[in-house]
């Protein structure tokens, strides 16, 4: 009895912190806005793999990427979905993830894509994009969900967790620019 009880408090405790690292307000479902098209977005990290996710290396697709921190069970559950539904989205989307932390925590990272089997090119927050200054727009809570076209324009930006046909309808928008 004690080990069930340890345990539902452990579980309230992780939903209250995941809770406040949201910024969907009680009682208000996640939107996701439909900025202004303008000029493509300009973007560059390193991935953990030594590599570069950049605003060229995902033009010419729709790319969905998502913004989440390791500690964050609304952002792992976020990226699940978002992997479900990228798996039989047609067409073929570009995916990533940018975790919003320190580069100190590139191997917590690396773990948490491994534990949940995703398979996308993991990138760490820039100083720039921390600090709200990066093309991208400021990343005020997570999970964030951002897509752009096939041109690299911003077509969607939605803070908090999306529902599987919300995430479908920003990335059919997209492929309709």
């Amino acid at each position: 009895m004690k080990r069930h009880a340890f345990a539902t408090l452990a579980w309230s405790l992780c939903g209250a912190l995941t809770l406040g690292s949201c910024s969907v307000r009680e009682g208000e479902p996640a939107r996701a806005s439909e900025p202004d098209l303008g000029a493509p977005v300009q973007f560059t990290f390193g991935t953990i793999a030594g590599g570069e996710l950049s605003s060229d290396t995902t033009r010419g697709r729709t790319t969905a990427l998502l913004f989440v921190t390791t500690y964050d069970l609304t952002s792992q559950g976020q990226a699940q979905l978002l992997r479900d539904v990228l798996s039989t989205h047609q067409p073929v989307a570009n995916a990533a993830i940018v975790m919003m932390e320190p580069p100190n925590s590139a191997g917590l990272a690396q773990v948490w894509a491994d534990a949940i089997g995703l398979k996308w090119p993991i990138a760490m927050a820039s100083p720039t994009l921390l600090a709200g200054e990066s093309q991208l727009g400021n990343i005020a809570g997570v999970p964030t969900l951002i897509v752009l076209d096939r041109r690299g324009r911003l077509i969607a930006k939605s803070e908090g967790a999306l529902a599987r046909e919300a995430i479908r309808d920003c990335l059919d928008r997209a492929d309709k620019r």
